[in-house]
């Protein structure tokens, strides 16, 4: 267990890690987009979905969950940059607007009428793609 002042030092640090990591992945979206070959998407438009995906977890205060966050966006920026990604992964990062709520109800709603026809719950994912 850590004392409070070292798991306020720790934090700190983590803190200006996950700054440095957001840097990063906004500075690559070009290079990511000309590697994968996406010329028509829209820069700004990619940035800002990938703002979303760090807004969204910006209220969690335990330091394990944000150190295992941070230590997953390193993975997904670093496996981003060595091209070990499918273009469909990039894809669904840089399009996919996370505060979309009509499509998530949409997908929800797809989901409960496979599950209703008949289907499993595994098979409505598959057949959604996920």
């Amino acid at each position: 267990f850590l004392s409070r002042s070292a798991r306020t030092m720790a934090s700190q640090a983590l803190s200006v890690s996950i700054k440095r990591l957001y840097k990063n992945v906004m500075r690559s979206v070009p290079k990511v987009i000309q590697q994968y070959e996406f010329d028509d998407l829209n820069i700004n438009d990619c940035k800002r979905n990938i703002k979303k995906r760090f807004v969204k977890h910006a209220g969690v205060l335990s330091v394990d969950a944000v150190s295992m966050l941070h230590q997953q966006g390193q993975m997904e920026y670093e496996e981003t940059m060595k091209m070990w990604k499918t273009p469909c992964h990039i894809l669904k990062v840089l399009t996919t607007d996370i505060d979309d709520t009509e499509r998530i109800q949409d997908k929800a709603m797809k989901k409960e009428y496979m599950k209703i026809a008949g289907g499993s719950e595994f098979m409505a994912d598959f057949y959604q793609g996920k």
